[in-house]
Formats: structure tokens, sequence, C-alpha cells
């Protein structure tokens, strides 16, 4: 007898711990809330830039949602554009901070490199339940390592008009202009 409620204690208990760690994963990140009600905007962006149906919504850095569909639609006046709907699963806690003005940037985030839509709350601008707003593209390295690139030339060839000074600086300039050059080649060969 002893040990049959032994076995019925074990079953029972871990009935609950994966109940539990049901309602602290899935529940909050797939929006399944008996009291909250979602909050739902589109994002409006010239390309997609990798973000897909399922992505990530970080608000903050925290996972708060994701994107529900993707379409190309023709906007009046603005061309052929993707429009992502996306939805804030906690719409009560969330929607005081989101605003139209404030940032929704599709962003590369984890190891892997999984695409996300990242928004940085903030603004003065209409409650984003409902809106179109519009997204920023993902940051653009190659972009960066050029006008590091040309910074390094400016100083490079400030420091050639002077008298001759420290060697070390010279060659230090010379190795950053070597290692952005690296940089770009290598970046231009990763997958976009």
């Amino acid at each position: 007898m002893k040990r049959s409620h032994f076995w019925l204690g074990l079953v029972v208990g871990a009935i609950l711990a994966a109940t539990l760690l049901f309602s602290v994963y899935y529940v909050p990140r797939k929006g399944i809330s008996l009291s909250r009600e979602p909050l739902s905007f589109t994002l409006v962006l010239d390309e997609a830039h990798g973000l897909r149906t399922g992505s990530p919504v970080l608000v903050s850095g925290v996972e708060a949602g994701e994107v529900d569909a993707i379409e190309i639609r023709e906007i009046p006046a603005r061309g052929y554009k993707v429009m992502a709907t996306v939805t804030v699963f906690d719409g009560e806690r969330f929607a005081p901070m989101l605003r139209t003005d404030s940032v929704y940037q599709v962003a590369q985030s984890g190891l892997l490199g999984e695409t996300t839509l990242a928004i940085v709350p903030g603004g003065q601008g209409q409650p984003v339940a409902g809106q179109l707003v519009d997204g920023r593209p993902p940051t653009d390295f190659t972009r960066i390592l050029d006008d590091l690139a040309h910074v390094s030339k400016r100083v490079a060839d400030f420091m050639d008009g002077r008298e001759t000074g420290d060697p070390n600086l010279r060659r230090a300039l010379t190795d950053l202009q070597e290692t952005i050059r690296n940089v770009r080649d290598f970046s231009e060969k990763l997958p976009k």
C-alpha cells in the first residue's frame, strides 16, 4: 500500500511540475492569458530583412510578442511595402510605453543571429494600438566599416603632413586600416 502511495505522489508531483513549467515559460511567451488583452499593430518596412511569421518581438530586450503575418501591400502615395502584423501579448502592460514614434527596428539576436523586431519604447506620439508604424532596417555593418576606414585614412593623411613623430602611431593606423579591410571582406561573404 505504501509503495502505491509513493508512485501516486511521484506522478502527481511530475504533473504539477510540468504544469508549473508550462505556466512559467509557455503561457507568457505565446500569449495565453485569461485576463490580458493583446496589443496589435502593423509595422511598415521597405524590405523584410529576414523578418518572418513567428519572429520574436522584443521590447527593451524582453520577449513580449511575435510577428503574426507578413505580406506585401501597396500603400497610397508610398508604393509597395512589407507589412508585418505584430502582436504584443500583454497589451495592458506594454501599451502605455509603445507609441508611434518609438523605435521599431529589425535586428539580429542571440548567438545564431535570429531575426527579431526590437522595440525601444518611448516617445510622445499616438498610442500604437491598431496603427501603422514605420520600422527601421537592421544596422548596416558595411557602412560602419566604411566610415571607420574613412576616418582612419583621414587621421593617417593628417599624420603624413606632420613632422616625423611616433612610429607606433603610424603602424597602429596601418593595422587599423588592414583590420577594417579584412572585416569588410569577411562580412561581404556572410549570407544576407
